[in-house]
């Protein structure tokens, strides 16, 4: 391997891990980032570091403050504005999948929900059920087969996951909303399986509006 390509793989397994650290919350949104101390836990020297550190600004993973970098802290509204974004590429992405998606897959993605969904009944298993919804949405955007919507995508699921943490509707209430995706994924339904997936999404906006007002409420409290 070259020291070019090497160079831009080291750069890219950076990013990766704090990526994972913000998604996983082990760095909280607004906790201040030590380029010695980031470099040392990582194993790697500055140079790859800053460089994962520019592309992660640009991915509004990382933000540059008066304290210094620190992990992006959103506002509600920005948050918002990413599930309003997700919406209409997953729309979009449903649309284009009702085209191309075959039966298998179909068969396979209920499978996975109806298996998770139970665990969550029988064994109050959460994460199972947030699993197969993550492989569920990318899934679709996978099979829509546009690049410019699977980037974009990636870019929007990685902020809701981050910024949204424990904002979630009941497996009781989205089940039947996939489900009624696959319906019409299954029936070659362009307009409605978009419909749908447009619904789905937009029914969590006013969850997510509520919660973050609760927990703006408590911040001023204290």
């Amino acid at each position: 391997m070259s020291r070019v390509a090497n160079s831009g793989y080291l750069e890219q397994k950076v990013y990766n891990e704090i990526k994972e650290m913000i998604i996983s919350g082990e760095l909280q949104p607004g906790e201040l980032i030590i380029q010695d101390q980031m470099a040392r836990r990582i194993g790697v020297s500055r140079t790859p570091l800053r460089r994962a550190f520019t592309e992660l600004e640009r991915d509004y993973l990382l933000e540059t403050t008066s304290q210094g970098l620190t992990v992006k802290r959103f506002s509600a509204d920005f948050i918002l504005s990413i599930w309003e974004v997700r919406a209409g590429l997953e729309g979009l992405a449903c649309r284009l999948s009702a085209r191309l998606i075959d039966k298998p897959t179909i068969a396979y993605l209920r499978s996975l929900f109806t298996i998770s969904y139970e665990k969550w009944k029988n064994e109050n298993d959460l994460d199972a059920y947030r699993q197969a919804d993550i492989q569920f949405h990318t899934k679709l955007v996978g099979i829509a087969g546009n690049p410019i919507l699977q980037r974009n995508f990636g870019d929007t699921h990685v902020l809701t996951i981050a910024f949204s943490k424990g904002i979630l509707r009941s497996p009781s209430e989205t089940f039947p909303e996939h489900m009624d995706i696959l319906d019409a994924l299954e029936n070659n339904d362009e307009y409605k399986a978009e419909q749908c997936m447009l619904e789905h999404i937009r029914k969590t906006i006013p969850y997510i509006s509520s919660s973050l007002k609760l927990a703006t409420s408590k911040d001023t409290m204290r």
